[in-house]
C-alpha cells in the first residue's frame, strides 16, 4: 500500500521545516498531489525517487569537480 504524507509528515521526513517544504510547492521542486479541496499530499515514494535524483546530481557535480 502506498505511503502518503501531508506538507507537515513530508517536513518531517525531509527533515525541514513546513516553510521550506512551502517554499519547494511555490517552486514546484518537490512531487506532489493537490487534491480537489486544494490540499497537498506527497506520495513517498516520489519523494524518495526526488531525493535520489537531488544525491545523484550532487554526486555527478562532486565527480565533475574531482576530474578537474
Amino acid at each position: 500500500m502506498e505511503k502518503y504524507f501531508n506538507i507537515q509528515q513530508v517536513a518531517k521526513y525531509l527533515r525541514i521545516t513546513d516553510q521550506a517544504v512551502q517554499r519547494l510547492l511555490a517552486g514546484g521542486k518537490i512531487p506532489a498531489i493537490k487534491t480537489p479541496t486544494n490540499v497537498y499530499i506527497f506520495r513517498k515514494g516520489d519523494v524518495d525517487l526526488w531525493l535520489k535524483s537531488k544525491r545523484d546530481k550532487v554526486k555527478g557535480m562532486l565527480e565533475t569537480l574531482d576530474a578537474l
